[in-house]
Order: C-alpha cells, then structure tokens, then sequence
C-alpha cells in the first residue's frame, strides 16, 4: 500500500523551518509517524514540483487537477493511486478510513 503527498515547493517537510512555524505541517508529520508506526508495510512518499516533477506528470489525476486548479489543487493526497483529498492535508481519521477501505 502506497501513501503519496503532492505537495507545494517549500523549504523543507517539517514545518520548523522559514520565518513562522506551518502547524499543519508539524501535525502531518506526526500523522506520517503514527500511520508507520501503526500500519506495517505501508509505504509514505511526499513529493514537491521542484525536486519530483516527474512524479507530478505521470500520475494523470494529479496532472490533470495541477493543469486545472494550479497551485490550489495543491496538497493531494493519493492512496495506491487513488484521489483521497486535494486543497488541503487530510486528518489522521481520513487517512484511518482510506486505509481501512472504508
């Protein structure tokens, strides 16, 4: 199972960095943390246009909705290919569901 995060460009994934703390970026990661923890065998990738561009093109939902929303499609959030949620982070009970298939 494959947990992807399509995200803006920024300087780094933590949130701790730049001139103010992003809370939705240290609650992300936490959520990242707690699902490896908890789900063994799943697999966690975060992408940003400037470094995995490439990841960008080839998956033809995420390109289709960069091409149409731009920047504000943005974070998409994909589960073995499949759209989960786009706009913003999705929570840890989101995540939960989609893993269970619910």
């Amino acid at each position: 199972m494959k947990l992807e995060f399509f995200e803006m460009t920024m300087c780094c994934s933590t949130g701790i960095c730049g001139p103010s703390v992003d809370e939705r970026l240290i609650k992300l990661q936490e959520n990242i943390e707690y699902l490896k923890k908890n789900y063994e065998g799943l697999e966690i990738e975060r992408y940003q246009p400037q470094t995995h561009s490439m990841k960008f093109m080839t998956n033809r939902e995420v390109f289709a909705l960069m091409k149409e929303k731009k920047k504000e499609a943005l974070p998409i959030t994909v589960l073995d290919k499949k759209l989960i949620k786009q706009g913003e982070y999705p929570t840890l009970e989101e995540l939960e569901k989609a893993i269970r298939g619910e």
